[in-house]
């Protein structure tokens, strides 16, 4: 399955993550949903099934996926590129941006993190590892929904 998703010409180059962790926002915890633009991506392992993102360290979203231990990787067409180019310089950390980007989300099947409705294709992921390189955090993710 996963395979068939990576090799599919319609699909944009970048991806959107999404997760859902508690966040400190100025002394205060709040429970918050975030999307990043991932350039850096790719098929870890078929046995078992994972998926790699890259993230920059002081990212939020890096913090987020620490902190949550799961992902959302939603595939976008090439027709959305502008929902993914608008991601690209907003942080969700005081933005809501499914609303900013006029997305709708959607409740996972196996992660607590929302997917975006319009994705072609989406992968659930639990964090397996995560390792530090430079100024980026890898996490391998193993597929657990629905592209598993």
């Amino acid at each position: 399955m996963i395979w068939n998703i990576i090799n599919r010409q319609d699909l944009f180059p970048s991806v959107l993550v999404t997760v859902r962790a508690p966040l400190d926002m100025l002394g205060k915890v709040e429970v918050k949903d975030n999307i990043s633009v991932v350039s850096w991506h790719m098929p870890a392992s078929i046995t078992p099934m994972s998926y790699a993102i890259s993230v920059k360290s002081d990212d939020n979203i890096k913090k987020m996926i620490s902190k949550a231990g799961n992902f959302v990787i939603n595939f976008m067409g090439y027709e959305q590129k502008s929902i993914v180019l608008s991601c690209e310089k907003q942080d969700g950390s005081f933005v809501d941006l499914f609303e900013f980007l006029g997305i709708t989300k959607a409740d996972s099947e196996k992660v607590e993190s929302h997917r975006i409705m319009e994705a072609k294709e989406v992968l659930e992921c639990r964090v397996d590892q995560e390792l530090e390189s430079g100024d980026h955090t890898i996490f391998v993710g193993r597929v657990v929904g629905p592209g598993a």
